[in-house]
């Protein structure tokens, strides 16, 4: 069974990340692994790093009680398959290490910030990770609600030839939430190429059986045009290929001439690059 793993750090930013993968995982079949890591005390001696073995241990009891009430509060467990992972050590390194272990199909997280991209991705977990795993990320701010998803838009790129496997997830989301797909390609200033045509046309074959439509959008700024086209048609999930981290960059430094658009909260599904 394909598994969704929840990082959890017991606030309600994670809470509501966990109630929206329980109904995606009830839609699609799947089990959850909720994950938590605690960082490790350090004491300095002589400039020596040094941890405490008995601090260890009560950060793991403790942890396990907090998992352990966190999941007594949340009665909607109850209607899926789930297993609880506790690891010392930082986010990051907790979740490759269950990704090495789980056949996981997506990682659901909460984002810390209660309004806009730009305030969700400072100095939160959710950029690291989206960064740096192999793995399908949805990013969800704290009031986020995808669980009625019906319009999911994809960043097109037409420059890329994609693999059927590398937008699966996308279709698969899909199809489990009865949704319609947009594919949006942004371009600054001039018509689509032959060879862009082509790879929109191989597109068109894996998306036979999701409702969907190709849409093209002239704007200088792609980043802005992708932003402003989820604002414009009222999308529930933005999809981005890991290669657009230029957007979530700028996002997290700040941009003021940009922050009419910057301040739309909107959960992300950030995908690993497709494979050629």
């Amino acid at each position: 069974m394909k598994k969704i793993i929840v990082p959890i750090d017991f606030s309600d930013c994670s809470k509501n990340a966990l109630n929206n993968a329980i109904l995606v995982a009830e839609r699609m079949g799947m089990e959850l692994v909720l994950l938590h890591t605690f960082m490790l005390p350090v004491a300095t001696t002589d400039g020596t790093p040094l941890v405490v073995g008995s601090m260890i241990d009560d950060l793991q009891e403790a942890s396990e009680a907090n998992m352990a009430d966190f999941i007594k509060k949340n009665k909607e467990l109850k209607r899926v398959p789930y297993h609880t992972e506790i690891l010392a050590g930082l986010l990051l390194h907790g979740l490759n290490d269950a990704l090495e272990k789980h056949d996981a199909a997506f990682v659901i997280m909460g984002t810390h910030g209660a309004s806009g991209l730009k305030k969700t991705f400072i100095g939160s977990n959710a950029y690291t990770v989206i960064k740096n795993v192999e793995c399908p990320v949805i990013a969800l701010p704290e009031d986020a609600d995808i669980t009625k998803m019906k319009r999911i838009a994809m960043s097109g790129d037409y420059k890329h030839r994609p693999a059927a496997h590398s937008i699966e997830p996308v279709i698969t989301l899909t199809k489990a939430f009865f949704a319609h797909l947009y594919i949006i390609h942004i371009d600054q200033d001039k018509d689509l190429e032959h060879d862009e045509i082509e790879i929109a046309k191989s597109l068109e074959q894996y998306l036979k059986k999701v409702s969907h439509s190709f849409h093209f959008k002239r704007d200088y700024d792609v980043e802005d045009g992708l932003l402003a086209f989820a604002k414009e048609e009222n999308i529930d999930l933005l999809v981005m290929i890991s290669r657009h981290h230029s957007l979530i960059d700028r996002i997290a430094r700040g941009s003021e001439t940009k922050r009419l658009v910057m301040d739309i909260p909107m959960p992300l599904m950030i995908m690993p690059e497709w494979i050629t």
